[in-house]
């Protein structure tokens, strides 16, 4: 509330100040005129001119002050909105408009049920070939705690291209995500001990534009000495722990489709 007080604070002095001004003009003008009359000055002479250029100025001025509180007014407004999963998705949603959507498009459907966490559940969506509907990650995972939507990973894979070309679409990205969302800070940056000549390597950045939500860029890259081979992948992860906190009915999924428990 704070910015929205200070916007409209800001408002109230300008338009002030402009009342007064324009006040001070007309008076001006009515002078100018005088001047004009009892001197013998032509109307478009310079002292007219001056005037009305004057008089032309504060109204820009007007113009481009008030646009730029208004576009401030609106970024301290858009600051505070929670972090969106992508695709329309909405948080805490149940998995039937993510299951519609890849029965629609014709999209694989895999569901994992971690036998260590049996209220958590994992929906992977991904194309037989190639990437997702108009965009360039291969593979969506959505989670579910309780049936309820909590956090979206978009895994972006790259077969048969080099690791140079992987880190131009990760770097791109990320300057993507910064400018929507905020500056990402470095959050990790890994090395794994080598394994039969294999080599991994992570680098994590991450941002929370709202209290209880993250956004998380991560790339890992594999290199294998001995076959002189290398690859690499990232994801985006959107995760928001506040839907966790939400109370509502629970969702059982189950790899035959969805179901929702009967009262007891």
């Amino acid at each position: 509330m704070s910015g929205r007080e200070d916007v409209h604070r800001a408002l109230q002095d300008y338009q002030a100040g402009y009342r007064e001004k324009s006040e001070g003009y007309n008076r001006l003008n009515e002078n100018t005129a005088s001047l004009c009359s009892e001197g013998g000055i032509s109307s478009g002479t310079a002292l007219e001119l001056t005037a009305i250029w004057d008089r032309i100025t504060v109204r820009v001025r007007a113009f481009l002050i008030c646009g730029f509180l208004v576009f401030h007014a609106a970024s301290v407004l858009c600051a505070a909105d929670p972090l969106q999963p992508p695709f329309g998705l909405s948080w805490g949603d149940s998995p039937t408009r993510l299951v519609d959507w890849a029965t629609r498009t014709k999209l694989d459907q895999t569901v994992k049920a971690p036998a260590d966490q049996p209220r958590l559940k994992i929906l992977l969506v991904s194309p037989a070939k190639g990437t997702l509907p108009g965009h360039d990650a291969t593979t969506l995972e959505a989670r579910f705690m309780d049936g309820k939507l909590f956090e979206v990973a978009l895994h972006y894979t790259y077969p048969g291209r080099t690791s140079t070309f992987v880190r131009a679409q990760f770097a791109e990205l990320k300057k993507i995500l910064s400018h929507r969302h905020g500056p990402l800070q470095l959050g990790a940056k890994t090395r794994e001990e080598p394994l039969d000549g294999v080599v991994t390597r992570s680098t994590a950045y991450q941002v929370a534009p709202a209290p209880g939500s993250n956004l998380m860029l991560v790339m890992t890259e594999v290199s294998d000495a001995k076959r002189g081979d290398q690859s690499a992948r990232f994801s985006v992860v959107y995760h928001n722990d506040s839907v966790l906190q939400q109370e509502g009915p629970r969702v059982i999924i189950r790899r035959d489709g969805l179901d929702l428990p009967g009262k007891p």
